[in-house]
């Protein structure tokens, strides 16, 4: 499947109904592209999106309609959002590639539009923007646009939304945003080649290196993270749910010094940097249980503070901090699970 880049003109398919990571079902556009190093986009000023409309996801926004040159996307580990239904869509400039040449941490061109949308069911809540509008490292555009509830716009809202449209989800404020994403030098959560790699919908690692949207090709197009079903699962979803903060440039790293995001070289859970600086690793930041002394303890989840804190909504106490009401209990089985299968230490 190649890519489709381009600009946001005419309509392109009608989006389906809201669902659950639901299953992508997008026109391929093929895009030559040149065999010489591709220039970097021309910088523009800050964007002043008061709408989503201005964004240009949307073709026609009465018939629900994204415009051509968005591609929906889905990674192959999910963020927890209490439950909130989620679709993902990507712009690239035309002409243009995705700075690969870390492949752990991918860097995209000026220009670069990205949107999360979220719903409960056919009730639309909320979408987020992220934009790279210029070189440096804070020309990026983030927010949350707020649907009214007859679902006919979304508005930027600045300082975030709470209780949307009567249910529990909340918009984050936009100067919270880089809490999550500066731990990222991309700025961009979900589209790397770990989660690109195995996913079943929209663009995959493989894809984009044949199609040459990649400016250095992965060595490896079929990664996974290692271990049996349940570990890799397990260190899959702490990547997607943990380590964006949980890693040497993220929020967490001054108080923990602890890596939580997988990395493509990783071919032993052993290697992984979960492994080497969580398991039997002695906790450094929060002690306050009696009794509690390692960040995870092999074969004893109880005694756990990874497994405890995801257990909890308790300010300052429960794990993610931001953005979630609901504790994900299949999360939660599923690390309960890996470390229940980690022999215990000596």
């Amino acid at each position: 499947m190649l890519l489709v880049v381009g600009g946001c003109g005419s309509s392109a398919s009608r989006a389906p109904d809201a669902g659950t990571d639901a299953a992508v079902d997008v026109a391929a556009v093929d895009v030559a592209l040149p065999d010489a190093p591709i220039e970097a986009p021309v910088a523009y000023p800050r964007p002043r999106y008061a709408s989503l409309a201005e964004t240009g996801l949307y073709a026609d926004l009465a018939r629900v309609e994204v415009a051509q040159g968005i591609v929906e996307f889905r990674p192959r580990f999910v963020l927890w959002s209490d439950a909130a239904d989620k679709r993902r869509w990507v712009q690239l400039p035309p002409g243009t590639q995705v700075d690969t040449r870390d492949m752990d941490h991918w860097v995209f061109p000026i220009g670069t539009k990205f949107w999360k949308q979220f719903s409960h069911g056919k009730l639309l809540l909320e979408t987020r923007l992220i934009e790279r509008y210029g070189p440096g490292p804070e020309d990026f555009w983030m927010g949350a646009f707020v649907w009214k509830t007859d679902g006919s716009e979304a508005l930027f809202a600045v300082d975030g939304a709470q209780d949307i449209n009567g249910t529990q989800h909340d918009a984050p404020a936009q100067k919270v945003c880089s809490s999550c994403h500066y731990g990222e030098p991309g700025r961009v959560l979900g589209f790397s080649a770990m989660q690109l790699s195995g996913t079943p919908e929209g663009p995959t690692l493989s894809s984009l290196a044949a199609d040459g949207h990649l400016s250095v090709p992965p060595g490896d197009v079929d990664l996974a993270p290692p271990g049996d079903a349940t570990t890799s699962a397990a260190l899959g979803y702490m990547h997607a749910n943990c380590g964006h903060c949980h890693n040497p440039n993220g929020t967490s790293w001054p108080d923990t010094q602890m890596n939580l995001r997988l990395e493509v070289a990783n071919k032993a859970v052993q290697d992984t940097p979960a492994y080497k600086t969580a398991v039997g690793a002695k906790l450094t930041y929060y002690v306050r249980q009696p009794g509690l002394t390692l960040r995870i303890a092999p074969g004893d989840p109880t005694k756990s503070a990874v497994a405890l804190r995801m257990q909890s909504r308790i300010t300052k106490e429960g794990m993610p901090p931001l953005a979630t009401e609901i504790v994900d209990m299949t999360g939660v089985d599923l690390v309960t699970r890996w470390i229940t299968s980690l022999p215990p230490a000596p």
